[in-house]
Formats: C-alpha cells, sequence, structure tokens
C-alpha cells in the first residue's frame, strides 16, 4: 500500500488506475499542504514531499503538473491555475496570438521513503492549442479544452479517459513510478533470499 498526498480526486484516480496494472494499491490523503513559492517544478514536489511526510511518517508520493507555453519560457508553468482564473480563454488566446501554438503540460512525483531519500518520476505531454474551446467541460483542468496532444485530433478532453490516462503526462509518471517500485520489490526479494 502507498499513500498518495492530494485533495484532488481527478489525480488520485487516474494516479490508482495506472498503478493498479502493476498490483499497487494506492491510498489518498487528502491533506491541505502549502504550496511551496518556486517556478521549479521538482523543487515544489520535493518540498510537498517533505511537509506531508512530516504529517503522516510513513512512504509516500505527492504530484504537481504544470502547463508552459513553447513562446512564454517556464509560463505559466506552476501557476497555470492561477493565471487561468484570471485572464480565461480570452487571455490565454490574447496571450498567444501571432506566437507558436506548442505547448506541454509536465508532471513530477516525488516519492519519499521516510529515510531522507526523494525519488522523481516525470512525466511530459507535448501538444498545441487549438483554435476552439471544446464544448466538452472539464470541471479541473481547463487548459484540457484547449490542448491537443502530439499525435491526436481532439483536445485532450474528448479523449476516452483511458488513453488520457496513460498518455499524459501524469500517465507517464506514474508507470515510470509503477516500474520502479516493482523493479524495488522484486530486488528487495533477491535479496532476501
Amino acid at each position: 500500500m502507498l499513500y498518495f498526498v492530494s485533495t484532488n480526486k481527478g489525480k488520485f484516480e487516474m494516479i490508482q488506475s495506472v498503478l493498479g496494472k502493476y498490483g499497487l494499491d494506492l491510498v489518498q490523503k487528502p491533506i491541505e499542504l502549502d504550496e511551496p513559492e518556486s517556478d521549479n517544478i521538482k523543487e515544489v514536489a520535493r518540498e510537498k514531499a517533505r511537509l506531508a511526510y512530516e504529517k503522516l511518517r510513513v512512504p509516500l508520493i505527492v504530484e504537481d503538473t504544470g502547463f508552459y507555453f513553447e513562446a512564454y519560457k517556464g509560463f505559466p508553468g506552476q501557476h497555470s491555475k492561477w493565471v487561468f482564473q484570471k485572464i480565461g480563454y480570452p487571455g490565454l488566446f490574447k496571450l498567444i496570438a501571432g506566437k507558436s501554438k506548442k505547448c506541454f503540460f509536465h508532471s513530477v512525483i516525488c516519492f519519499i521513503d521516510g529515510h531522507g531519500s526523494y525519488k522523481f518520476f516525470e512525466g511530459k505531454w507535448q501538444g498545441k492549442i487549438t483554435e476552439k474551446i471544446s464544448k466538452k467541460k472539464s470541471p479541473a483542468l481547463p487548459y484540457s479544452r484547449i490542448f491537443v496532444a502530439k499525435g491526436e485530433k481532439v483536445p485532450t478532453v474528448e479523449m476516452p479517459k483511458k488513453n488520457r490516462f496513460n498518455k499524459s503526462q501524469r500517465g507517464i509518471a506514474a508507470h515510470a513510478l509503477g516500474k520502479w517500485l516493482k523493479d524495488q520489490a522484486l530486488n528487495d526479494l533477491v535479496e532476501s533470499i
């Protein structure tokens, strides 16, 4: 069993779905954590893991995601939710008017084992911004209504959930975590023989 510290049910559902393929049980711990001040997503995930471990004192994971426009290095990144709340779709479209429409999501899952050791699993999902907003609503992630992943024809909000879970930045990071945990368990078993 592994604990995932997040209040976001959608993130939990996605990571749980992927880790289940590796025979791993994930338990959500909906603990509010302070958002560290950093533009580095890896530093944010590390600090959140440290804060979560201080509260629970068990091995656990946290996850953080940012959204990035190629035309604006590092923006909006960690602040994508705040930026959207302030300027919405009209502001986003205005920001990229006449600029590259390429963008990507970047997720970092941080595992802390309780011995001061951190392990990071990252995923990036490249794509571009559409010309129109999908009519399908996304309760948690407004960018999914305007983001078309590389190799896809529709915004990610319109993709089947299973495809989205496996191909997304979070899915890529969760698969890397699942493989690593499975390999660790196998190594521990071999060493105990």
